[in-house]
């Protein structure tokens, strides 16, 4: 069993690394806007601000790393949206980009739950545990139909808060400037995820209390000594 510790330790490091791949998201595309903006059109500045995903894959492949399959979705989702806002003369594309990605991300989080197929389960299964025989043992006991009523539960949650996400997006690249969207987009987003975050949470610990034996929650699992 791992010590307390070595426990906190580990947390750290996992919120600083989580910190590290956040931040140029969240901060990049609004500084790179505001500089670029001084010297250059709306648009070619909206362009560089949205080469961040860009500039994340190739600072990945730089450190021998391939890029995660999010990143990749993020990068199509970025060169799509800066072709069409150059084809159509528009800079809407890059500014409502946000929105198209929370409104997809959403119905996908939404249908999957209504389903029965809770995305919120996947994601949580591959996060939890590195090994195949480690995920074939939480997919086990996370088969349990309360446990897989709290994860669609959980995915139905996710998916009305990314299309809320969405409209507000909308909302704020139909009323203000370009530069107020990029520099509002990343933290307003981030602000919702948190919450969201804090929410599910919350939601599960609670769930675990009433039932003791889902086990959703690791660090109420006690370990045998």
């Amino acid at each position: 069993m791992m010590e307390p510790g070595n426990t906190a330790l580990s947390n750290g490091s996992h919120i600083r690394t989580m910190v590290r791949q956040l931040l140029p998201g969240v901060v990049l595309p609004g500084v790179i806007y505001l500089v670029v903006s001084r010297g250059a059109p709306v648009m070619v500045a909206l362009l560089a601000a949205s080469s961040v995903p860009l500039i994340d894959a190739l600072s990945r492949l730089a450190r021998g790393r391939a890029p995660t399959p999010v990143s990749l979705l993020f990068l199509f989702v970025a060169c799509v949206s800066g072709t069409l806002a150059v084809v159509f003369h528009s800079p809407m594309f890059i500014l409502a980009k946000g929105a198209a990605v929370s409104a997809g991300m959403g119905l996908a989080f939404g249908l999957s739950g209504l389903f029965g197929r809770p995305l919120t389960r996947t994601l949580a299964l591959r996060l939890s545990a590195e090994h195949r025989e480690a995920r074939a043992h939480l997919a086990e006991r996370w088969g349990h139909p309360r446990a897989h009523t709290v994860f669609r539960v959980l995915s139905l949650g996710w998916g009305i808060l990314l299309l809320l996400s969405a409209g507000q997006q909308v909302l704020v690249a139909l009323t203000m400037s370009p530069g107020a969207v990029m520099l509002l987009e990343g933290p307003v987003r981030t602000v919702i995820t948190g919450l969201g975050v804090v929410i599910s949470v919350l939601y599960v610990r609670r769930m675990q209390q009433l039932h003791p034996d889902l086990h959703l929650v690791p660090a109420l699992v006690r370990v045998p000594a």
